[in-house]
């Protein structure tokens, strides 16, 4: 069996979206980094709004330099959120609300950062002005505080992914809580990232190799294919649930309390995601993945 998803080596929590006062959060950012810290996560990124914040190494806990950089006027031109997180240096971009996005993406990278394109379905994002741009390492697959009762119920993008891979775009799935508030949707989306230690080195290591998960609570114990089925298992959960452009199979869904399943590759499928929903709903979703060989890449 082939290994999707890497499951042996050391798991650490993330957050890599939230905000402080020093731009449009509620919070001092010692107040957030206390309140994930004691949350038992193992790294954040501070990413205000056009400022960028810096890398540091607490002992056991790791900070991600981080920033939010946004494109769009939501009238003439597509509204981009562009979460920069691990950058090396600052970002050269000056404050303007008309860069083209790839030009953000790009600025990320040349400073070493990688790049998460944040909630497309709370930006009302057109997928294919996303399907020409380079050198994403993620795209939010779930982003909290988009949910009620802090936004309209546009926080789960999920459908953006299905779309993207039918047209052969396989984004990487993250969940982030993109915390404004601090009243309930902070410590609730993350990601799980398998690094070999917890520096920043070795965290966007491992991103960007794809070694990670989204999640709220929910675990894949493993992931593996040998090219006719898919295999899960996982923490017990209600329900385990397979993804693919076929629009209806005969074992998509396995439900009341289970902890694996194995999924029968349709001839039809080009690529397949797993979703895990806990008895209480919390999620974690896999990225999607090339099922055949003239599968998209």
């Amino acid at each position: 069996m082939k290994t999707l998803l890497k499951t042996s080596g050391k798991w650490f929590k993330g957050n890599l979206h939230m905000h402080t006062l020093r731009s449009d959060g509620r919070i001092e950012p010692e107040e957030a980094i206390r309140l994930y810290r004691e949350a038992g996560y193992d790294f954040i990124a501070l990413t205000d709004h056009w400022v960028q914040s810096e890398t540091e190494q607490r002992d056991d806990f790791l900070l991600l330099s981080g920033c939010e950089w946004d494109t769009g006027d939501m009238v003439n031109t597509p509204v981009f959120h562009i979460i920069g997180a691990g950058m090396e240096r600052p970002v050269s971009l000056e404050v303007c609300h008309s860069h083209p996005v790839q030009k953000i993406i790009d600025a990320i990278r040349d400073a070493n950062g990688i790049a998460i394109l944040a909630h497309p379905a709370w930006s009302v994002t057109n997928p294919d002005d996303v399907l020409g741009l380079r050198g994403l390492s993620g795209v939010e697959i779930y982003n909290t505080v988009s949910g009620l009762p802090w936004n309209g119920q546009r926080a789960d993008s999920s459908l953006y992914f299905d779309l993207w891979a039918t047209k052969g775009k396989l984004f990487r799935s993250m969940a982030a809580d993109d915390s404004h508030f601090y009243d309930g949707e902070h410590t609730r989306s993350y990601i799980l990232v398998n690094a070999e230690e917890l520096t920043a080195a070795s965290i966007k290591k491992a991103i960007a190799d794809g070694n990670f998960y989204a999640s709220q609570g929910p675990r894949f114990e493993s992931l593996e294919t040998d090219g006719k089925v898919i295999q899960v298992r996982s923490s017990k959960v209600e329900s385990i649930v397979f993804y693919s452009n076929s629009v209806w199979c005969r074992d998509r869904v396995f439900t009341g309390g289970v902890d694996r399943a194995t999924y029968h590759i349709e001839p039809t499928d080009r690529y397949v995601r797993v979703e895990l929903i806990d008895f209480e709903g919390n999620r974690a979703w896999s990225s999607p993945f090339a099922v055949h060989s003239d599968a998209a890449q």
